[in-house]
């Protein structure tokens, strides 16, 4: 039977055990007793590596004391592991090097090129003339 200290009025109750019931909280101040802090090693020296296991509140339950994360699972791993023991992803994963971006060159579009198509210069005086030769005949016809 451990006796237990409340860390709040320093009144020692007797627990068989800690299983956080109502009969755990302290009859003085209502302190919770499975919130006090044990006077009991967690682990005696030379002991296994299964000894540094410690409970932990919450739902994660036993865990050890230093781990690392899986990146990919969440997977609680030993410190000594570089991949993961549920996926085997790497632990240290190399950072990504990115490559330069490739300048994009654009090419300019030429100009359209506008053809002036020349006309011959006898063909503008052929027209005058017949056009003058026209009005004279027809100014003849007209004096007559």
């Amino acid at each position: 039977m451990p006796d237990i200290v409340c860390p709040e009025c320093s009144q020692v109750t007797s627990l068989v055990a800690v299983r956080r019931a109502a009969e755990e909280f302290c009859t003085q101040c209502d302190y919770p007793l499975f919130w006090a802090p044990s006077a009991i090693p967690m682990a005696s020296p030379g002991s296994s590596n299964a000894a540094t296991m410690r409970r932990l509140p919450g739902a994660a339950g036993r865990r050890q004391i230093g781990t690392r994360v899986c990146p990919s699972c969440g997977e609680l791993n030993p410190l000594k592991e570089t991949h993961c023991v549920r996926c085997t992803t790497e632990l240290d994963p190399k950072p990504v090097v990115e490559a330069a971006p490739v300048p994009v060159v654009r090419m300019l579009e030429p100009e359209p090129v506008v053809e002036v198509i020349e006309r011959p210069w006898w063909i503008w005086l052929l027209i005058g003339s017949l056009l003058i030769i026209e009005t004279g005949i027809v100014l003849v016809i007209a004096l007559d």
